[in-house]
């Protein structure tokens, strides 16, 4: 189909009975999307382009606002060499079908990150809506409920306002409390797996990866018994976008693992193999955990060093292993055992990047030296 052209802005009237938080509203039949694309690095910080599509009066995916955005982004052909930040604020959380067609478009287009602020979700009781949802995580989008500063952010970007200020509506508090739980439930497990793109770009073990702005964490459990290992449970976390929390991908794991596994009587070999090392913070953390749970050991794989260069973090990692944790840094035999476990390869094997062992004897130095 020929590329939709967006439009400007949208009266108030369509805000306010469209972009309405109701969890459960009926007769809301369009998606519409406010999308801003901005150019990573650009120093003056504002977008490259701004504008709004609106599912059009068909069934067909095809004519749904996503596919409309996406359609008009591939028409342009923005060159491959410039990093571009996506942010969508939409009135539902995508169907299946369009998170299936998103899902293609971030797998074709690395250079790309999107960030999805939902007005509401979209049958978020149904099982096939819910792995949706977690589909496009594993794909590399962000999701989350629009809080009461992007509403406002809406209205003054995208809404022809006359100057109004926007106008929460009765229950406003309660219905983006409740949503916003409601996806956390939905993306508090883990993933089963990532896409290959996802993991070339995350794991890639450059010295300073610049735009690697989150740490993905992939896990695997194991129930000690007579002195051997069976098993159990596996899965990957990333960072996620919690203005409560900031829940990073550590805290993720210990959260689920403390709620949902962890039990006294048994003892546990927990494997992480990690983007990047633990922030200082949760450094902390983990370090605090294995100190009150002698029955849990814990060796972290690390892709790359978080700010080696700081004394700090280079206390985070001195207090990991002074509480029990074993450190090391990934080499090539870890990247193709992380590649057969945790991505979706479809039976291809992992290919080692230029520089990858170079970039190992550089960082295994300088672990040892901060261990020492």
């Amino acid at each position: 189909m020929s590329p939709q052209n967006p439009m400007e802005r949208m009266y108030r009237r369509t805000f306010y009975v469209n972009f309405e938080n109701e969890p459960i509203l009926y007769g809301r039949r369009y998606t519409w999307l406010c999308y801003e694309v901005k150019i990573s690095k650009d120093p003056s910080k504002l977008p490259w382009d701004t504008g709004i599509f609106r599912g059009q009066v068909y069934f067909e995916p095809q004519y749904h606002a996503e596919m409309c955005f996406l359609s008009w982004y591939c028409g342009n052909q923005l060159p491959a060499y410039k990093c571009f930040q996506i942010t969508w604020f939409v009135s539902w959380t995508p169907c299946p079908d369009c998170v299936g067609k998103v899902a293609e478009f971030l797998a074709e287009h690395p250079n790309v990150t999107l960030t999805i602020s939902a007005a509401r979700l979209y049958y978020y009781w149904e099982t096939d809506y819910r792995r949706a949802l977690c589909r496009l995580r594993q794909a590399g989008a962000r999701v989350k409920i629009m809080d009461d500063e992007e509403f406002a952010y809406c209205w003054e970007n995208f809404v022809y306002n006359e100057g109004q200020p926007f106008m929460p509506w009765d229950k406003f508090d309660d219905n983006y409390a409740f949503l916003h739980s409601k996806l956390k439930e939905i993306l508090r497990n883990p993933m089963e797996a990532m896409y290959p793109h996802t993991f070339y770009f995350h794991f890639k073990n450059l010295r300073r990866a610049y735009g690697r702005n989150e740490t993905w964490l992939c896990f695997a459990v194991e129930i000690i018994k007579h002195c051997s290992t069976v098993s159990w449970k596996r899965g990957v976390f990333r960072n996620q976008v919690d203005p409560e929390t900031h829940c990073h991908a550590e805290r993720c794991f210990l959260s689920w693992f403390c709620e949902d596994i962890l039990s006294p009587k048994k003892n546990y070999q927990v494997t992480w193999y990690t983007s990047w090392s633990p922030c200082l913070d949760c450094a902390g953390e983990v370090a605090e955990f294995l100190a009150t749970h002698s029955n849990v050991k814990l060796t972290i794989y690390t892709a790359r060093l978080y700010y080696f260069w700081k004394t700090d973090y280079q206390e985070g990692l001195r207090s990991l292993s002074e509480k029990g944790a074993s450190v090391e840094i990934m080499d090539y035999k870890d990247f193709k055992r992380c590649w057969k476990k945790f991505v979706y390869d479809d039976g291809k094997p992992f290919q080692p990047w230029k520089g990858l062992q170079y970039n190992f004897l550089f960082l295994d130095c300088k672990l040892q030296e901060i261990l020492e």
